[in-house]
C-alpha cells in the first residue's frame, strides 16, 4: 500500500522510483515539496486553485507537476483497499536469499511478478518483504510455489495470510500531523464499470473525465458521477505516491508483532493506526499476529517508535524491527469483471 504497502490501483502502470534512484530527490525544492503535500491531499486538484493556494503562476505549476511526473519523482493514481477491487486474499511473505544471487537483481525481478505490487529489500530476519494480492487462495497457492518457493536464489520464503487490513496511509505529511486518516473500513466491491474507471485513473489520476468515458464508451457525465461517488464514500481516493524520502523521511521499517495471550490482537491493532508515523497495519495468520509499517524522519525518531510507542502498549509480547533499504512499487490493477 502499500502500501509502501500502500495499495494503489493501475498494475502494470509505472514502477515506483526506489530509494536508489536519489538524483531527482536530492533537488526538489520547496515548491516542489508544496506541490507534492496539495497533490497527496487531492490528486486531481487544479493547477489554478494550486496557483491561487501558493501564489505561484499557473503556468509556473503546471510545469513542474509535469516535470516531477516525468522523472517519476511522484505518480498521480488511485488507492484503495485491494478488497474492493477484487482480491479477497492477500498476503506479506518474508524471503531468505541463498547467495546463488544477488539480494537487488533477486528482488527486482519478485517485484516483476504480476501478483506483487510491493517489495522491499530489509535488514533482520528476512532479506526482503513481498506483498501479494490474488483473487482466492488457490491463486496464493500457485504464486507461492510457483514464483517464490521455486525462484533461483530463494533459501526460504514464509507467508503471512492477512487476516484483516487495518490501515493504510499513503499520505506522510498527513498521517504524522494527524493520524488515523486511513483506517480501513469494511467496503462492498467495485462493480465493473467502476473497477475499469478506476483502472483508467490509475496510471493518471488526472485522466480528463471525458477521455475517460470515450475509452469506455460511456459519458462524461456517468465517469463524473461515479468517481465523486467512489470519493465521497471514501472507497478510493486520488493522490500522488512519493517515495517518503522526497519528503524528508529518511527511515522506513516494518515491525513484526506478536500479542500476548490473553489479549487482543484487534484492539492491539487499533491502537496501533493512532501513532502517527504508522503508514499501515495488518494482522495475519503465522509466526506473527501483525506487521505494521513505519515512516519517520531519522533514526532517533524511529527509535522513540519503537522503544517509546509500541514495545510499551498493553498486549505487546515480541517485536522484530526490520529496516527498509530499498523498496519496489508497482500499481494494483482491479480485477476485471464483465459488466
Amino acid at each position: 500500500m502499500h502500501g509502501s504497502a500502500y495499495l494503489v490501483s493501475g498494475f502494470p502502470g509505472a514502477t515506483f522510483p526506489s530509494p536508489g534512484d536519489a538524483d531527482n530527490r536530492a533537488h526538489l525544492s520547496e515548491l516542489d515539496r508544496s506541490l507534492i503535500r496539495l497533490l497527496q491531499l487531492d490528486g486531481r486538484r487544479s493547477f489554478a486553485a494550486i496557483s491561487r493556494e501558493l501564489g505561484i503562476p499557473e503556468k509556473t505549476i503546471r510545469r513542474r507537476v509535469n516535470e516531477l511526473l516525468e522523472s517519476r519523482v511522484i505518480q498521480i493514481t488511485t488507492v484503495a483497499d485491494p478488497a474492493v477491487l477484487g482480491y479477497t486474499v492477500a498476503a506479506l511473505v518474508g524471503i531468505r536469499v541463498d547467495g546463488r544471487r544477488g539480494i537487488k537483481p533477486l528482488i527486482e525481478s519478485l517485484a516483476k511478478l504480476p501478483a506483487v505490487d510491493y517489495a522491499v529489500i530489509t535488514t533482520g530476519r528476512y532479506d526482503a518483504l513481498v506483498e501479494v494480492l490474488c483473487r482466492d487462495t488457490a491463486e496464493l497457492l500457485t504464486a507461492v510455489d510457483e514464483s517464490f518457493v521455486r525462484a533461483p536464489g530463494v533459501r526460504s520464503a514464509e507467508v503471512f495470510p492477512y487476516l484483516q487490513l487495518h490501515y493504510q496511509e499513503p499520505v506522510w505529511d498527513v498521517g504524522q500531523r494527524n493520524g488515523g486518516n486511513g483506517q480501513a473500513e469494511a467496503r462492498a466491491p467495485l462493480d465493473g464499470t467502476d473497477r475499469r474507471i478506476v483502472a483508467e485513473l490509475s496510471t493518471d489520476g488526472r485522466l480528463p473525465f471525458g477521455l475517460v468515458g470515450e475509452r469506455l464508451g460511456i459519458s462524461e457525465s456517468q465517469v463524473r458521477k461515479r468517481v465523486t461517488r467512489m470519493l465521497q464514500e471514501k472507497t478510493i481516493r486520488i493522490t500522488a505516491i512519493a517515495n517518503p524520502r522526497s519528503l524528508g523521511f529518511a527511515m522506513q521499517a516494518w515491525m513484526a508483532i506478536r500479542c500476548a495471550p490473553g489479549h487482543s490482537i484487534t484492539d492491539l491493532a487499533d491502537t496501533l493506526t493512532k501513532l502517527p508515523s504508522i503508514k499501515y497495519v495488518v494482522t495475519c495468520a503465522g509466526r506473527f499476529d501483525i506487521f505494521v509499517e513505519a515512516v519517520c524522519r531519522d533514526s532517533r525518531d524511529l527509535m522513540h517508535l519503537v522503544d517509546s510507542d509500541i514495545r510499551t502498549l498493553t498486549g505487546v509480547a515480541h517485536t522484530e524491527l526490520l529496516l527498509c533499504l530499498d523498496l519496489y512499487y508497482r500499481a494494483v490493477q482491479p480485477v476485471t469483471l464483465e459488466n
